[in-house]
């Protein structure tokens, strides 16, 4: 891996250790990279560049996993269009431009639960891993996405896996069994509006624990172009830069 840049957050050229379909949409890359993978933190975030991405802005993504020994970083992404068309046909061996770390990591020691809807999971498999969070729940279609829940549970042998058509897993919802008392503790979610209204309903009654990681599009990543902010009753937010969680009460996802 070969840095390139200056600043806090650097640009690397990192070699691509795999790229594999897991689902029909979900691809899951694994860079060499021992730098960010010694020093990555749940939450964190990776700017990657297509090939020929001359075009295109990067893309970002959370760090999925992270195993500093080894020298390797993974993210997790969903094919989107152009960007993630073209890193779909990227093969190992080859090299691309990353840039990192971008986001604010989670906060640690909360016994935060953690539950992801599709690939809104991705980033909560390194908090799980490092302890950031301590439960971690998944929802997914079903068929066709076993290999996902398989990459998972590799990672994270405890998380609870819940599918749409009870295929596999614990269940057909994992709002049958999610706690609604936390005993204080913050649950933090991720995933499609639909999902996230979900998790608001579900949490009706004591909205000040739950928190939503909110995905936007980002042109640099450290706070300069503005493009990822966020109306909050506080402000405008930058995700790259100023936040990664936003308490639910905070934010109006008919504004996200």
């Amino acid at each position: 891996m070969e840095g390139c840049g200056s600043h806090s957050v650097r640009d690397y050229d990192a070699r691509v250790a795999e790229n594999v379909r897991l689902t029909e949409r979900i691809f899951w890359m694994t860079f060499e990279a021992p730098e960010l993978a010694r020093a990555a933190k749940a939450g964190q975030c990776l700017m990657v560049f297509a090939p020929d991405g001359a075009k295109l802005l990067g893309r970002p993504f959370e760090a999925a996993d992270a195993d500093g020994a080894r020298g390797v970083i993974s993210v997790c992404y969903m094919l989107a269009g152009e960007g993630t068309e073209m890193l779909s046909r990227v093969k190992a061996g080859e090299t691309l431009k990353i840039r990192g770390f971008i986001g604010v990591p989670y906060p640690e020691g909360r016994g935060a639960i953690a539950a992801g809807g599709g690939v809104g999971a991705a980033g909560f498999i390194l908090a799980r891993k490092t302890g950031a969070a301590s439960e971690l729940y998944v929802g997914m279609p079903g068929r066709g996405c076993e290999d996902f829940a398989a990459k998972i549970k590799e990672i994270c042998p405890d998380a609870r896996i819940f599918t749409d058509d009870g295929s596999f897993g614990e269940g057909d919802s994992m709002f049958k069994v999610l706690p609604r008392d936390t005993g204080g503790r913050d649950v933090w979610c991720c995933g499609p509006i639909g999902f996230l209204n979900a998790m608001k309903r579900h949490y009706a009654e004591n909205p000040q624990n739950l928190y939503f990681s909110l995905d936007k599009r980002m042109a640099c990543g450290y706070g300069g172009c503005m493009g990822c902010v966020v109306k909050t009753s506080g402000g405008l937010k930058r995700v790259c830069a100023d936040q990664s969680l936003f308490r639910a009460d905070e934010v109006d996802l008919n504004d996200y």
